[in-house]
């Protein structure tokens, strides 16, 4: 028995016709009639009554369509299922992003879960040490990083994804909040200012990035302390600790009510991201991604 006898025996049960069934699958009569009988010899038994005028399903006909439609619907799911495999359209991706990338990471994949539904994404949020290390790793598929944190050379393939800016953080009650509202940050305003800085070991992209643009502004900030973490560094500022410097997208990914927000102008002050992996692609579904998302970012 094979799936072709079967699919045979299913079109002339539906039409009760065996030149009908025989013309909608391409062959000739006889040749859906000898199919019809080698599928009854080998389930020994009669599937169909058949005279000069009719043709009428035996019981036994008629108990076995169903099985016969459920094995061959099975083995088309089974096979369109092996070629999304084969085209990487079912399987896994792991992502590995900065925290700040939440709000392009979420564009990404509501576009790609809602073309490709069967494969599935392991997400982990990282700090800038953490996806800095990872980087230099095959663990994850795809991350979402800033241009600065992708290793030299011409390992990774990439595709920008957006930017965001680094702002002048400060407590919301904060005596220069409204000045510096109105008539934009005054550097020379804050050296008596407490300053919180991300910690040079845990995220020393975002530590040598707020330095350089201190530097160009002639700016020495008074570090009383450093966090891990730069959430830890927008609590302590909503707190009324001290003052920051912070990408902009912390304010839509954490709670930010009571700190103000101030972005800095100038090219220092920009932090580009980037979807980037590893080449070649060994796993399919990369590509698949990267196809699906290009589009969103191209204008």
């Amino acid at each position: 028995m094979d799936i072709n006898q079967l699919r045979y025996f299913i079109s002339v049960a539906q039409t009760l016709n065996f030149s009908e069934a025989a013309r909608r699958n391409g062959l000739t009569q006889p040749s859906i009639s000898h199919h019809i009988s080698e599928l009854e010899k080998q389930l020994e038994t009669q599937l169909f009554i058949r005279d000069k005028r009719s043709v009428i399903l035996t019981d036994t006909g008629r108990a076995f369509l169903p099985r016969a439609v459920e094995v061959v619907e099975l083995v088309q799911k089974s096979a369109l299922q092996l070629k999304k495999m084969d085209a990487g359209e079912v399987g896994q991706l792991t992502v590995s992003a900065l925290t700040t990338a939440s709000s392009m990471l979420s564009r990404c994949l509501a576009a790609f879960s809602k073309k490709y539904p069967d494969i599935t994404v392991d997400i982990r949020l990282a700090s800038g040490l953490e996806q800095t290390m990872v980087m230099n790793e095959d663990k994850y598929d795809l991350h979402f990083a800033i241009t600065d944190m992708v290793p030299s050379g011409d390992s990774f393939e990439m595709i920008s994804v957006g930017s965001d800016r680094l702002c002048l953080t400060m407590p919301a009650d904060h005596p220069l909040a409204d000045e510096f509202k109105t008539s934009g940050v005054d550097f020379s305003r804050l050296t008596r200012e407490r300053f919180i800085a991300c910690s040079q070991n845990d995220g020393p992209a975002l530590y040598k990035r707020v330095m350089l643009l201190c530097a160009n502004r002639s700016y020495k900030p008074d570090i009383v302390s450093q966090c891990d973490r730069t959430e830890a560094i927008l609590l302590s500022v909503g707190a009324g600790l001290g003052i920051s410097i912070l990408p902009h997208a912390m304010r839509d990914v954490f709670y930010s009510e009571n700190v103000a927000f101030f972005p800095l102008d100038g090219d220092d002050a920009l932090r580009n991201y980037v979807l980037a992996w590893h080449k070649p692609i060994v796993n399919p579904a990369v590509k698949l991604f990267a196809d699906t998302i290009r589009p969103l970012f191209e204008n």
